[in-house]
């Protein structure tokens, strides 16, 4: 059963995600009334709240991602994180290290926490999905973000970790996960080829 979810969910993230965009970002996640960072509504996936103070961003972020929050509110909290760390010079790597610090403080205190390294996961390849759109966007749009669209970290094997240790109904955001990744391999290999042509 979990096999055939994953499976659907990875079928239909592929024939959206090319219309769509990279789904960790594009794809809004439902949470109804529920805490997250500040948000405006828009129809488009970028509602970032031009009054919101992008250097309390870490701690904001820190506070709602507890052990008490649902998996919903954690990806969309993340994803809204993520569009607000290109705002400002060093945010991206801060968020990054405070979720990492926080999973690995668990495994040395013996307490292994699958929601904290889901966290850094899920935001290590949200920001890799940022990189996606930097690189494909307009120049002149390219300008205003405060980042410049380079991101090494690789989320998915603390994802991983995090299924390992537990967690579940991750089904989805391992589809987004994947579907993209194979996305940005394939516009990568076919403009390597269309450069060595030419």
């Amino acid at each position: 059963m979990k096999n055939w979810i994953t499976l659907t969910a990875t079928v239909l993230l592929a024939a959206t995600a090319a219309i769509a965009g990279p789904p960790l970002i594009c794809h809004p996640v439902e949470i109804g009334n529920a805490r997250s960072l500040a948000w405006r509504g828009v129809n488009g996936w970028d509602g970032a709240d031009p009054s919101y103070d992008v250097s309390r961003l870490a701690a904001d972020t820190m506070a709602i991602l507890t052990p008490s929050a649902p998996l919903n509110v954690r990806m969309e909290t993340i994803r809204r994180a993520a569009v607000y760390s290109v705002r400002k010079p060093g945010v991206a790597d801060q968020l990054a290290l405070q979720l990492l610090n926080r999973a690995a403080n668990s495994e040395t205190a013996g307490k292994p926490d699958a929601l904290a390294w889901f966290d850094a996961g899920y935001y290590a390849e949200a920001m890799r999905q940022m990189g996606f759109i930097h690189r494909h966007m307009k120049d002149g749009l390219q300008g205003k973000w405060q980042w410049q669209g380079e991101w090494k970290l690789d989320g998915k094997p603390w994802m991983d970790r995090a299924v390992r240790l537990g967690l579940k109904g991750t089904e989805v955001a391992f589809a987004k996960v994947e579907e993209m990744r194979n996305s940005d391999v394939r516009q990568t290999q076919a403009a390597s080829t269309a450069t060595a042509r030419k």
